[in-house]
């Protein structure tokens, strides 16, 4: 049966994140949730192994509005209020590090990205892992540099792509870092420095980066290069460049043992098995528009495959096969592709278009090809979408430990919780804010989601 929470932002709780807002090293005086975990430091050290408590596995949903320096977060089981958080200034994105423990909220126009500790997460004891429970706060580590723009997370890291700028001359970088450095405010991470500015990505593998190369004497802001990158210490050492052209790359995925990234005639994937780099490019089919190329990419590291989209469409993309297969998905009447995801097992591919209809894909193996059906179509919202606020849209984000999606409605001004098995609307919880950004924070399910 449908819930309906009203989620009460008090006027008071708002203030009080403003004016306590980042800028300085203190952190922010919370009320802890209920049965916290005693812990003496931000990751964890200082319990007892007799310290347990029950850990929601729902996870918690962080709710940005449009141009507004406070994050609510609310429980993702009934919608319960947890917490208004003040940083710096207005997020563009919200991104989760590598094990969905923090919020990396960029902002990239002031060159800024701030993390908020959702308060869920565990640690390996052993014999077992130890869960904790906290209410969401600010930290003290933050990175600074100019546009950060492309944001990912890895197995065991999360990844920072600064473009630089063409207009002031500075260069791009890249950092790398984890929820270590993050718990600890540990600036011991490596970084790339690059020689010029470029719109570029990039991925982790194990000690290694795979990043793009742009041509300085190149006019556009994008690479065409691809490099392999070996961390030493605090810094990124060149190892080589692929012999690949990739003509205005933009987008990047990591599946398996690939990465892969999208060029304007094609798709390069590289196979990081036992560190040997090899790569292969699968070309744009033939029914491909002219001008029409792939720009985002979506990976899982279950599988060998990956998902693009390009303006005309969505597509499969099996580099066992060599192929590129389009997906029969079709956006509704005007509307276009805002959202693409795998579910936390990998089982399911979501798609979300600007009108507020959900497409849930599974995902069947047939001898040795593998595609993608349509198990559900949701028309998350029925309401007028001339009536949409502007710079404002549906955002999709989707739970890493069960089956489940949320999306945010800021015409009805409400988040509604979709089960992807059955294409059902099991919760709505009503929001005193209208919401812009979504993002998931909580406890994963061993697999996890990668790409950007």
């Amino acid at each position: 049966m449908e819930m309906n929470i009203k989620l009460k932002l008090l006027a008071t709780m708002v203030a009080a994140a403003l004016t306590s807002a980042c800028g300085s090293d203190t952190q922010h005086t919370l009320t802890p949730v209920v049965n916290p975990v005693s812990e003496s430091v931000e990751g964890g050290e200082g319990h007892t192994d007799h310290e347990h408590t029950e850990v929601s596995i729902e996870g918690r949903l962080v709710i940005s509005s449009h141009q507004s320096n406070v994050l609510s977060v609310i429980a993702a089981k009934d919608g319960e209020h947890l917490e208004s958080v003040g940083i710096t200034g207005y997020p563009q994105y919200l991104y989760a590090t590598e094990h969905h423990r923090y919020v990396m909220a960029v902002q990239r126009d002031a060159g800024i990205v701030e993390f908020v500790n959702g308060g869920l997460w565990q640690e390996d004891h052993g014999d077992h892992l130890h869960p904790y429970e906290q209410a969401p706060s600010v930290v003290e580590f933050a990175l600074q540099g100019v546009k950060p723009t492309h944001v990912n997370a890895g197995e065991h890291n999360s990844v920072v792509f600064y473009d630089g700028d063409k207009d002031t001359n500075q260069n791009a970088q890249v950092m790398v870092f984890n929820e270590s450095n993050i718990a600890n405010n540990n600036r011991d991470f490596a970084t790339l420095d690059y020689s010029t500015y470029q719109h570029g990505a990039m991925q982790t593998v194990g000690e290694y980066l795979i990043s793009t190369i742009r041509d300085e004497q190149s006019l556009s802001t994008l690479p065409n290069k691809i490099g392999l990158f070996h961390g030493h210490g605090d810094h990124f050492d060149q190892e080589k460049e692929f012999e690949v052209d990739c003509p205005s790359l933009h987008g990047s995925a990591q599946s398996s043992e690939l990465v892969a990234f999208a060029c304007a005639d094609g798709i390069v994937v590289i196979n990081t098995h036992d560190n040997e780099f090899t790569h292969e490019k699968i070309m744009n089919s033939e029914e491909f528009a002219e001008g029409e190329r792939i720009g985002m990419l979506r990976g899982h590291p279950e599988k060998d495959l990956f998902i693009g989209s390009s303006r005309a469409g969505v597509y499969a993309i099996d580099p066992r096969n060599n192929s590129l297969e389009k997906i029969e998905w079709q956006a509704s009447d005007d509307a276009r592709l805002v959202g693409a995801y795998f579910s936390a097992e990998g089982e399911h591919f979501v798609l979300m278009d600007s009108a507020g209809v959900m497409s849930v894909f599974e995902g069947h193996q047939h001898d040795d090809e593998y595609h993608w059906e349509k198990a559900h179509n949701i028309t998350v919202s029925s309401a007028d979408t001339s009536k949409m606020p502007e710079e404002h849209g549906f955002v999709m984000t989707l739970s890493q430990s069960q089956q489940v999606a949320y999306v945010s409605d800021p015409i009805n001004q409400h988040i509604v919780a979709i089960d992807l098995e059955s294409g059902e609307v099991t919760r709505t919880f009503e929001l005193d804010i209208v919401p812009e950004k979504l993002l998931w924070l909580g406890i994963a399910t061993e697999s996890d989601e990668h790409g950007h």
